[in-house]
């Protein structure tokens, strides 16, 4: 964990968390506060987003304050419903506005200044609403951007961040270069132990042969082409070990997986598996996630990566994240070309 980073943010009595829409956006946000937990216990947290969602279950499990702003879900951008979108921002505007200045009323006597607080940020819609509100109360604005080529919403916050936090010096050709810190990514704690053992995990996920062994990790979005590819390529197949995270989407795959031997397929892999399984892993076949390849690479003993970018993706951004692991030794399969992956 990059040391300049949690010394900026641990400057603040209270932290406001703000990110959206995937695991491994929502990752970043809870690894940053282990790790600032471990040091630093008197900091407090307060996890703004929509009520009932994936992020509220993140804060609760990891003993956060969740406070919620009103939702407009889209199915898809091409929905009627994005002519709303102008009205609902400004009604999330106002209320950040009103859960930050609330924030700063609570504060103890002494400490009652926008000064106490600062707000941490992913990116998603919602983000840049309550940015612009932090920005209104003079309440300082960090954001993190994990990817080569970054979003709209991280663009549009950019201009309010008194820092943008980046993976890459490259991306600083998208912003001002003057507020850019690159820091890298934003890992859980447990990739900074070079010692991770099974007797340490609470639910251990082990290899259990000599094989080669090969682990699939792509989440959820568009990786079904993926996972088909594997299955009409590898079908009684023995001379590998696999183990597959399918993610929710998938989880009905898991019986035909059961057609490849030494085959195990997982819903969902902690951070803490992750670690043990890759110092152990031959092969990863992955997607795009930027904090993903990070966590696969984590160790010394790194598996060779097959990254399979997910075509179309907003400024072609997860083929540029892979292009990034191309220059260090790992190998693109163009999703195109995917019933072309081949024997190991």
């Amino acid at each position: 964990m990059n040391q300049k980073l949690l010394s900026i943010l641990t400057k603040y009595k209270k932290i406001i968390l703000v990110g959206w829409w995937t695991g491994w956006h929502i990752q970043p946000i809870v690894s940053l506060v282990k790790h600032i937990k471990n040091t630093h216990k008197i900091i407090d947290f307060l996890w703004i987003w929509w009520c009932n969602s994936q992020e509220e279950l993140f804060a609760r499990e990891e003993k956060i304050e969740f406070k919620s702003i009103p939702t407009l879900k889209l199915t898809s951008t091409k929905s009627l419903k994005i002519l709303l979108y102008p009205i609902v921002l400004i009604q999330w505007i106002l209320e950040a506005r009103r859960i930050l200045k609330d924030e700063i009323s609570n504060l103890q006597e002494g400490q009652k200044s926008s000064i106490s607080l600062c707000v941490f940020s992913k990116w998603w819609p919602g983000s840049v609403a309550i940015g612009i509100a932090a920005y209104s109360l003079s309440i300082s604005l960090y954001i993190h951007e994990s990817d080569t080529i970054p979003g709209i919403s991280n663009k549009i916050l950019a201009k309010f961040a008194d820092i943008i936090f980046l993976w890459i010096d490259y991306t600083k050709n998208s912003f001002d270069s003057k507020k850019c810190e690159v820091v890298g990514q934003i890992l859980d704690p447990i990739f900074s132990n070079n010692s991770i053992h099974t007797s340490t995990l609470k639910t251990p996920i082990t290899w259990k042969t000599e094989k080669t062994h090969i682990l699939v990790i792509c989440g959820s979005q568009g990786s079904q082409v993926i996972f088909e590819a594997i299955m009409e390529k590898f079908w009684g197949n023995s001379d590998y070990e696999w183990i597959i995270s399918l993610w929710k989407l998938n989880r009905n795959l898991a019986l035909e997986f059961e057609k490849i031997p030494n085959c195990q397929a997982i819903d969902w892999i902690s951070q803490e598996n992750i670690a043990y399984l890759i110092q152990d892993t031959n092969i990863a076949i992955t997607r795009w996630s930027a904090t993903t390849l990070a966590e696969l690479t984590a160790f010394e003993n790194k598996p060779q990566l097959i990254i399979i970018p997910l075509p179309h993706s907003a400024g072609n951004h997860q083929f540029y994240n892979a292009k990034e692991y191309e220059k260090i030794g790992h190998q693109i399969l163009e999703q195109q070309n995917i019933k072309s992956i081949k024997n190991f």
